[in-house]
């Protein structure tokens, strides 16, 4: 056996553990250095990524280097994923795609392949069985993924799946749809079931009742549980079953959808809950009627002493509940508020809040962010610390592009999103685009997303010769007409050697997009979408390299 194979089988028979995993990356750098230029800051891509990827799936939120974590989890799948496929055999469930994907619940978790998705159903719920239990024995003798994808099953297979033993090897569970609908009997099952003690992650894509709540709060067996989602709509009354329970107060990741019209009662329920010493991360979306006095009892509250990740969603998040929000003491890290109305007022309140200066990365998509809002952030020196900035679906005009740029307090920022921000309330011409890239003071930046807005030819060549934009390794540009003389001055670049990923999706690339067929262009390049008009000869020559799609 060589020393790779002994190595891997040592993660295969601990899958639990960090410590196999980052043997391997030490051994990766060593023994098996990057044959064709990387992103990597060491030999070996593969070894970074895993290193990455065990330090966010640890909860890396208070790390000073967590907004280049997540920067570093994206650049390198990219990469991987063209050069480097994982060294996992092919595993049920994948449907071919050899992309790496990242996330809570996506394929790839510290390092290796995780989720399996299992779609082989019988005719009864004993031969489904026989086929899963089969397919799962084959799958941890040979990965170290311990996390099931369960969509459309029945009632009975949950129950029958719960008490077989091999229940007991499996770490995250997702069940999503059950194909008659019986939901609370199929949730008792597994809250009941002795083999649940190994579970960490359980997400519910259910209609729950307060049976399956009740069923989940009183079970005995999820001790271990660290992330819980139930991404259907609860009620307070249901979520109150989960008052004081002591499996839940030690969840570190929570997750609910407070359902459509996202009442303000869950929000209250929610406040009233004894302290969670170990939660640092907080999703609620479906937040469409709360109410700022809600609000308000949830930031006063002393639910959740260690909150550094929280994400909230929907169109009941005016001005006056981001007002509320901003008066929380919690040491935040990263911040989404996401689908509401912030406007200037809100902006204003964020600027001013106690955790303003902790935060590294802030969304607000498509929150109703006009020029206004977007010049309380840029000139607020709490700020200052901020990483990460996502504007993208708000109407910030040619205002707010120029505040961004002028800008002293967001030098630092190292990923912008300002796709999407081109609406008819403030009209952004091309001419505001190339003033918004020659003045812009962010030399650290490495992601950018300029989609939808009028890049054209003459964004393109700044964006392809100033020196600021050097250390970009992310860059979308979908439907930024930029014609094929914008796409061979980007192609032309002597500047851009480090991107990993380049998006001109929606773009009329035409034959400007030929010098990309050499690998010799954007060296590290892992992930290039292109757009159409492209020459069938020079279609061919790009489809040839490794990661280029037409």
């Amino acid at each position: 056996m060589t020393d790779e194979a002994a190595l891997l089988k040592a993660i295969v028979a601990n899958p639990d553990e960090d410590t196999p995993r980052l043997v391997y990356a030490d051994w990766l750098d060593e023994n098996a250095p990057d044959a064709t230029p990387s992103p990597a800051a060491g030999p070996s891509a593969r070894a970074e990524f895993v290193r990455v990827q065990c330090r966010l799936a640890a909860g890396a939120f208070d790390a000073p280097d967590y907004p280049e974590l997540l920067e570093r989890q994206l650049d390198l799948a990219d990469w991987l994923s063209a050069h480097a496929p994982p060294p996992n055999e092919p595993l049920f469930g994948t449907d071919g795609d050899t992309r790496i994907r990242v996330g809570e619940w996506d394929e790839c978790r510290r390092g290796f392949n995780e989720v399996y998705c299992f779609d082989d159903y019988g005719e009864s719920a004993g031969e489904t069985l026989g086929a899963l239990v089969a397919a799962l024995d084959d799958a941890f003798r040979r990965t170290p993924g311990r996390s099931l994808v369960l969509d459309g099953a029945t009632t009975e297979e949950v129950e029958r799946f719960a008490a077989h033993r091999a229940f007991r090897h499996l770490r995250g569970l997702y069940l999503d749809y059950l194909d008659d609908g019986d939901e609370d009997p199929a949730v008792a099952a597994i809250a009941g079931s002795p083999h649940a003690a190994g579970l960490r992650r359980l997400y519910l894509d259910l209609m729950i009742g307060e049976a399956g709540c009740r069923a989940l709060a009183e079970s005995r067996h999820l001790g271990n549980l660290e992330a819980l989602v139930i991404d259907f709509p609860i009620s307070a009354r249901s979520l109150k079953a989960f008052h004081g329970v002591k499996w839940f107060r030690n969840l570190r990741r929570l997750h609910l959808w407070s359902g459509w019209g996202g009442r303000s009662d869950v929000v209250r329920a929610l406040a009233d809950f004894p302290p969670m010493p170990r939660l640092v991360s907080l999703t609620l979306d479906g937040l469409g009627n709360v109410s700022a006095a809600a609000v308000r009892k949830l930031v006063a509250s002393e639910a959740f002493p260690k909150l550094a990740h929280l994400e909230l969603s929907g169109n009941g998040l005016q001005q006056d509940v981001v007002a509320a929000l901003a008066r929380a003491k919690w040491p935040l890290r990263h911040l989404a508020l996401e689908q509401g109305t912030a406007r200037r007022a809100g902006c204003e309140a964020l600027a001013g809040a106690a955790f303003a200066p902790t935060l590294r990365v802030l969304s607000l998509r498509e929150s109703g962010v006009t020029a206004g809002g977007v010049q309380a952030l840029a000139e607020a020196k709490s700020l200052a610390g901020l990483r990460h900035l996502d504007l993208s679906g708000n109407p910030i005009g040619p205002g707010g592009l120029a505040a961004v740029a002028a800008s002293k307090t967001l030098t630092g920022l190292r990923a912008l999103n300002l796709g999407r921000t081109n609406h008819a309330r403030g009209p952004i011409a091309a001419r505001h685009v190339v003033e918004f890239l020659s003045s812009l003071a962010a030399p650290d930046l490495r992601h950018l997303n300029l989609s939808a807005l009028p890049v054209a030819v003459r964004g393109a060549r700044v964006l392809a010769t100033a020196p600021g934009f050097a250390n970009l390794t992310r860059l979308q540009l979908e439907s930024c007409a930029l014609g094929s003389a914008g796409t061979a001055a980007l192609a032309e670049s002597k500047t851009l050697t480090n991107l990993t990923h380049l998006d001109l999706y929606g773009n009329k690339v035409g034959s400007g997009a030929g010098k990309l067929a050499n690998p010799k262009v954007f060296p590290r390049l892992g992930y290039c979408r292109l757009g159409h008009g492209v020459p069938g000869k020079t279609a061919w020559r790009l489809t040839r390299r490794p990661g280029v799609t037409l």
